[in-house]
């Protein structure tokens, strides 16, 4: 395990002047037109191209690549062609000045678009005939697509934060429905291009409602396959560089990995921070990154094969809370020894929450189980932290919900790699949730405060889909299908699988790991707690005993 040398060298430009051709219309096979800003060095080509799509407008790339301009995310054009490439920045379908046309989030339409203008950036005498593709979030996850469909003159890409399964990735964890983001993030769209585009507004514009679609599918059917990359991971052949970052749990991160252990490659794996660079978008645009992509781009589309990309470990990742950027050889971590923590009962005196039960490396023997009762009257509904408890000194997020908590590590714990809680469990309804979190608590400072707690990644998994495909699911992954609702039956006790999104992270000694478990969170990426099926209250009932040992099997990494 070696360090990585960040940031890596700095490199030059090599022509000083941009050429922006504004709006160049890109036929496709159904008639409609594709408008984008071409972007070439001034001086004669040919030139490898990089080509970026979504619907975030690409008017508005003169914009900063701060958090405040979320949608900034196809990196620095001018970088690119100051480096010798041709920049192609297109507006999907529908949006911006691809009009007329409808977007339609990823649909068959899009992808077949993205296809045909690949082949006409070929085609173009500026162009040397290899393509790339490059950008974060949407711009990511239309690179998975694009591969895909297989375009002959798409050479490699460069997926930055890109979900490649839409239902589990992002819309229903564990199939439990994501209340908030889509909401926020289709409306945040359709406003930007309603009210920030300058001239007429065409009433027909962005009137398609894809959170209306996304709830009148809440099983992975059809129209999430049309939209997924991952059942189509067979045709998806081309070198990538899959990029991510720890933090984004709940709507990129499992992606990236997933994608990188299932696809042959050539590939490169690296997870940054937000310890390196700021947030996910700070680290994505910083000039680090793009020097680290411009050796792989080179690589591929200018043929410079003794830069060495290839040659050095495949995969970097951000070991958090340690060391920082780590090479590694493969993904998942060879040396990745699962250890299982069992939830235990009794009162370990660190929460004042409905249980504050131990976790540890001993399994459980006769121990009674622990219930609660939701959503609780003192629920305050938090917009951010859900079913905290409303207290005189601000909220209190464990009051009541159930913790599961170990005594001080003696030494360095490192936890990299996919997680899962085996649970027992009963209910009186006929469905419930599950939402887990897994925590880092530290000691007390020497004056007797108590730093607050570090959420380190989370998992979900409504009980009605538990049900598990055999095939595609292992050990340390389980895969739910979500093609049907199975009911419970009140006070059975059933078995769950409860995947928990992949971490990289360091418990250090003196600390202890703790898993929270509540059936309601946040509305951003859960189910808010005011929606719960109708009923007023319900009882979940949570065994751990030696015919239940309930658990968290974590992938410890041997330190030293």
């Amino acid at each position: 395990m070696n360090r990585v040398p960040w940031p890596p060298e700095a490199s030059e430009p090599e022509y000083d002047a941009v050429v922006m051709h504004k709006d160049v219309e890109i036929p496709t096979r159904d008639g409609s037109v594709v408008r984008a800003d071409v972007s070439l060095p001034d001086v004669d080509g040919p030139f490898p191209a990089l080509y970026a799509v979504s619907p975030y407008q690409k008017d508005l790339a003169h914009l900063p690549p701060i958090p405040v301009f979320r949608w900034r995310e196809v990196g620095n054009v001018e970088w690119w062609v100051e480096r010798g490439y041709a920049f192609v920045h297109a507006d999907t379908r529908g949006a911006g000045k691809s009009l007329p046309g409808e977007w339609r989030v990823l649909d068959r339409h899009e992808q077949e678009d993205m296809y045909d203008t690949i082949e006409w950036i070929a085609a173009q005498p500026w162009s040397n005939g290899k393509v790339g593709m490059t950008g974060e979030s949407y711009y990511g996850v239309v690179q998975w697509l694009a591969a895909a469909q297989q375009p002959p003159h798409l050479t490699c890409i460069a997926p930055y934060d890109a979900w490649v399964d839409p239902y589990r990735d992002v819309f229903f964890h564990g199939g439990i429905p994501t209340m908030g983001f889509p909401t926020w993030w289709l409306w945040d769209v359709r406003a930007r291009m309603l009210l920030d585009r300058p001239g007429p507004h065409d009433p027909d514009t962005m009137r398609y409602d894809f959170v209306d679609d996304l709830l009148r599918h809440p099983l992975d059917d059809e129209f999430w396959d049309e939209r997924s990359a991952h059942t189509k991971f067979d045709h998806i052949t081309v070198p990538f560089y899959s990029m991510s970052n720890w933090t984004m749990v709940g709507i990129h991160l499992r992606a990236n990995l997933i994608a990188y252990e299932a696809l042959p490659g050539p590939k490169k794996l690296l997870v940054g921070s937000g310890e390196i660079g700021g947030d996910s978008q700070r680290f994505f645009h910083s000039v680090a990154v793009h020097d680290e992509l411009l050796r792989w781009f080179n690589y591929w589309l200018k043929d410079d094969t003794s830069n060495g990309v290839l040659d050095e470990p495949l995969v970097k990742i951000f070991i958090r809370n340690g060391e920082g950027l780590r090479y590694e050889h493969e993904w998942p971590l060879a040396q990745t020894q699962y250890t299982p923590m069992y939830f235990r009962a009794g009162r370990v005196g660190t929460a004042e929450s409905v249980n504050d039960g131990g976790l540890s490396v001993e399994p459980p023997k006769d121990e009674p189980p622990v219930a609660y009762r939701y959503p609780d009257e003192e629920w305050g509904g938090w917009p951010i932290l859900g079913p905290a408890v409303r207290t005189p000194t601000g909220p209190d997020p464990l009051r009541k919900i159930l913790t599961f908590t170990s005594e001080p590590l003696p030494d360095d714990l490192e936890v990299t790699g996919a997680i899962v809680v085996k649970l027992w469990a009963s209910s009186d309804q006929r469905d419930t949730d599950f939402m887990v979190k897994l925590v880092d608590v530290s000691p007390p400072t020497r004056d007797g405060a108590l730093p607050p707690p570090q959420r380190v990644t989370r998992g979900w998994l409504r009980a009605s889909h538990r049900r598990l495909d055999p095939e595609r699911s292992t050990p340390y992954r389980p895969f739910h299908p979500h093609d049907a609702i199975e009911p419970l039956k009140p006070g059975h006790i059933y078995e769950f699988d409860i995947e928990v999104w992949p971490t990289s992270w360091v418990f250090k000694s003196g600390h202890r790991i703790r898993v929270e478990l509540a059936n309601a969170d946040s509305p951003m990426l859960d189910t808010p707690v005011n929606h719960h099926y109708g009923v007023k209250v319900g009882c979940d009932t949570i065994y751990h005993d030696a015919d239940h040992p309930s658990r968290i099997l974590l992938p410890v990494i041997p330190r030293g």
